[in-house]
C-alpha cells in the first residue's frame, strides 16, 4: 500500500489488527496492566449489556472526561453521554465489544494505555463490525481506575 506521495507504508501500518501483539487476558497480567485490561473488559461489558451504569463505573462522569472518536469530540461526561453514548446503547442491538490492551504505564494515580478494539452489533437489521485502535488515560479515584479519557480510531476499510 503505497502513502500519500507514494512511499511505501511501512508493514505494521497495513497489517491486521487481529495481529497486534496484545498483553494477554486480564488474569495473566500483573499490576497496571491487570488493572487496565480490567478496566477495558468492565467497559465492554456493561456497553454489551447496554447497562449505562456500569459504564458509568468506568467512567469521570464529570466535566473533566473528554472523548475523541474519529475527530469527532465529546467535552465532559454530559456531553459524551447525550451525544454519543446513549444514541449507541439505544440504536446499536446484540453488541459485542473486545478491547485488549497493546501497551500500558502508569504512575500513581495516573496511568495510560494503548489498546485494539473490535465492535459489532445490529443497525437497521445489518450486523455491522468495526476494528481499531485507542488510547486511553485513567485517575485512580477512590482506589478504582476511571477513565479520564480517551481516543478511538476505526481502522478504514482498504482502498483498491
Amino acid at each position: 500500500m503505497a502513502a500519500p506521495g507514494g512511499r511505501q507504508m511501512p508493514a505494521w501500518v497495513t497489517r491486521p489488527l487481529s495481529d497486534m501483539p496484545v498483553l494477554g487476558p486480564a488474569e495473566s497480567l500483573s499490576g497496571v496492566e491487570r488493572e487496565l485490561q480490567e478496566l477495558l473488559d468492565r467497559y465492554a461489558k456493561g456497553v454489551e449489556a447496554a447497562e449505562l451504569s456500569e459504564v458509568e463505573a468506568c467512567m469521570r462522569t464529570d466535566e473533566a472526561f473528554l472523548s475523541v472518536e474519529s475527530s469527532y469530540p465529546n467535552y465532559g461526561w454530559a456531553d459524551y453521554d447525550k451525544n454519543h453514548l446513549s444514541l449507541e446503547l439505544g440504536v446499536l442491538k446484540d453488541m459485542e465489544y473486545k478491547a485488549e490492551l497493546v501497551h500500558a504505564f502508569g504512575n500513581g494515580d495516573l496511568s495510560y494505555g494503548v489498546f485494539v478494539f473490535t465492535a459489532s452489533a445490529e443497525r437497521d437489521g445489518q450486523r455491522r463490525t468495526k476494528q481499531g485502535m485507542g488510547t486511553l488515560v485513567a485517575e485512580k479515584i477512590d482506589g478504582d481506575w476511571r477513565i479520564r479519557h480517551w481516543t478511538t480510531c476505526a481502522r478504514r476499510p482498504p482502498t483498491t
